[in-house]
């Protein structure tokens, strides 16, 4: 089963445009289901410590760094 990480890292990958941490906490509770509840705050923690593959924009929504190329 793949990790919280790696749906925020598909999420992202899927997106046309970057996301808030709140859009991204949307679709990953709508995917997981009542076992997954996280809010915006849980999901730009995670983001954070993921500096190495995910980079934010100046407005706060985030995006892959490979896009930003």
């Amino acid at each position: 089963m793949p990790s919280h990480e790696e749906h925020i890292l598909r999420i992202l990958g899927e997106a046309s445009d970057p996301l808030f941490p709140s859009e991204i906490a949307e679709r990953l509770n709508r995917e997981l289901g009542p076992a997954g509840a996280y809010t915006s705050l849980e999901i730009a923690a995670r983001l954070k410590h993921m500096s190495d593959q995910a980079a934010q924009v100046p407005d706060g929504r985030w995006m892959l760094k490979r896009l930003m190329l």
